[in-house]
This record gives C-alpha cells, sequence and structure tokens, in this order.
C-alpha cells in the first residue's frame, strides 16, 4: 500500500536528540494497538531536520519553503550563543505567519515552560518520554497526524465557502466581508508574509473586488497544486 507521507521538520539545536526524535518518528505506530495502527496505517511521517537560523524569520521562510506539514520544536535551542531566541518564541511567530498551523514543543524544561510561558498545554509534550515511552509516541505522532488533517480539513471548508460566496460577491455588504475574512483566513493559513492587509481590503473598489476574487482563484488554485 502506498502511504501519503507528511513532511515533518524537526528545530533543534542538539545533533543527538534531532537523531532520536527521527527515530520515534519512523517507528510511527509499532506496537500500538491494533486501532491505532489500522487508523493511521496510511500515513508515513517522514522527518526533516531544520537549521537554527540567525533570525526567526528565516526559520519561518524556509519552513514555508520546504511546504512543511507539521514542526517539532526544542523548548530553549539553547546551546547556540549566536541565537537570541527560544522555541516558543519561534512556535508563536510561526503561528502569527502561518494561521493555526500544526506544531508541536518537545521539552526536557515542562515546569519551566508551563510556570514562564503561555501556551497550549496540548501542544508541548516531554521529550524524554517521547524517546523512552511507548505510549508517549503513539500519542505524538498521532496528534501530528490529526493536526495535520485538521489543519487541511479547515482549509478546504474556507475555500469551498470562498467558492460558493464568489458568485454572489458584491450583492450585499455581509457576503463581502465574509468574502474579505475567509480569505484573510486562507491566506495567513498558507503565508502570512505575503497577505493583503485587512483595511486595505475593506477599501476596495468594485473593479479591485473583482482583482481579488481573481486573486482567491490563482490562491486556491497554487495551493491544489502544491498538495498534489
Amino acid at each position: 500500500m502506498n502511504k501519503e507521507k507528511l513532511k515533518i521538520g524537526i528545530l533543534d539545536d542538539d545533533e543527538s536528540k534531532v537523531t532520536q526524535i527521527m527515530c520515534k518518528l519512523d517507528e510511527g505506530f509499532i506496537n500500538a494497538e491494533p486501532g491505532k495502527v489500522n487508523k493511521y496505517s496510511k500515513f508515513e511521517l517522514m522527518p526533516f531536520e531544520l537549521t537554527v537560523e540567525e533570525n526567526i524569520e528565516d526559520v519561518t521562510k524556509k519552513i514555508i519553503e520546504l511546504n512543511l506539514d507539521c514542526v517539532l520544536v526544542d523548548y530553549k535551542l539553547s546551546s547556540y550563543e549566536t541565537v537570541d531566541y527560544t522555541g516558543v518564541e519561534v512556535v508563536k511567530h510561526l503561528l502569527e505567519v502561518l494561521f493555526d498551523f500544526p506544531v508541536f514543543i518537545l521539552t526536557s524544561h515542562e515546569d519551566d515552560l508551563f510556570n514562564k510561558e503561555i501556551f497550549n498545554a496540548y501542544q508541548v509534550f516531554d521529550f524524554a518520554r517521547y524517546i523512552g515511552e511507548k505510549n508517549e509516541r503513539i500519542e505524538l505522532n498521532s496528534k501530528i497526524i490529526e493536526q495535520i488533517l485538521k489543519y487541511r480539513n479547515q482549509q478546504d471548508a474556507w475555500k469551498k465557502e470562498i467558492k460558493k460566496l464568489i458568485p454572489v460577491a458584491g450583492r450585499s455588504s455581509e457576503i463581502d466581508e465574509r468574502i474579505f475574512e475567509l480569505d484573510s483566513y486562507l491566506e495567513r493559513s498558507i503565508d502570512g508574509h505575503s497577505r493583503i492587509p485587512d483595511k486595505i481590503k475593506r477599501e476596495l473598489s468594485n473593479d479591485k473586488m473583482s482583482q481579488l476574487l481573481f486573486k482567491l482563484d490563482e490562491l486556491i488554485d497554487s495551493e491544489k497544486r502544491n498538495n498534489e
């Protein structure tokens, strides 16, 4: 059976930890209960090592260029003296650029993270437990797949609603406002670097509105080609 390959980026400043994470992604759902094996058997988690760049912008641009499906980030990134950002800061910036993108933090400093950071608990996993415990490996690997599918399904839902609304654009302010909103969500989920600010969109004339709709069609078609 041909498996669907999901590209998982790993951002960690410790080469040995990167290797261990890769091994656990490769193990997938070995020794999982039959129900989980059947549920996730059509997917293959493909690890990609990411370079710790000089600044956060370069990290997020590389993630977009590689068209990754999910990213695992080390909490501290502390061994690079020239880097002045943490893994948490990378994640927060990434989520500003790629709305609701699937991303998880692996940490050996769980208490430190929860005491000092405001973060969603479901996105945080203990590195040692992921490496050493079967159930933790299965739990994170399953969440990776589930979040990727959720992300894709949400994009598809936005695209379908936009396509439904495009033929009736201009008939009411409510319809146009919803198109602007959906366009903003979709742009941010694909590449927030190139999105048009919402304020500018709301000031568009009818001609510019047509250009926006044309751009939306191109955006949807481009994203479809990238995922094929």
